[in-house]
């Protein structure tokens, strides 16, 4: 599903958001913090602040279907990819150095398009839930004629 080109730009350090339902069809969503691609592509590890992911995750619990955005602020290159929670779990403190190295990432991405980190200062990443991922659909999202096409 997610090949290795694919892979490096989804782990860069980019604008992440996942999004969910609850039972009456009303949204839910978090900013995510890292990602990870599994090796194959067919899976994928996302990370959401604990602070932010309660109703998120009761919903994530509750029907298992999540899409997650990914923006690259500098050249807005998005994609989005679908599917469905195979597990949640808290993040292990050997994922930290991942999650903190793709968040730096992030900043520096908003330092280049003239955000000053004051503003995402009190912005929280860690601790984290881990979300586990099984990859059914990814979609082109970068504003133009290919957006919303198929990637895999």
């Amino acid at each position: 599903m997610i090949d290795r080109k694919l892979g490096r730009f989804l782990q860069q350090g980019l604008s992440i958001h996942v999004g969910t339902r609850d039972e009456s069809l009303n949204p839910t969503g978090a900013r995510a913090a890292a990602a990870i691609v599994e090796p194959g592509g067919q899976h994928l590890v996302v990370y959401v602040a604990e602070a932010a992911a309660a109703r998120l995750l009761e919903n994530l619990r509750s029907n298992g279907q999540i899409a997650i955005g990914f923006g690259r602020p500098e050249d807005e290159r998005a994609c989005q990819v679908k599917g469905m929670v195979l597990d949640i779990r808290e993040a292990e403190a050997s994922e930290r150095a991942t999650v903190e190295g793709q968040w730096q990432g992030l900043m520096e991405q908003f330092a280049r398009i003239g955000i000053p980190p004051a503003v995402a200062a009190g912005w929280t990443y860690w601790p984290a839930q881990a979300i586990r991922v099984k990859v059914t659909a990814v979609f082109e999202q970068t504003p133009g004629p290919q957006a919303g096409t198929p990637l895999a």
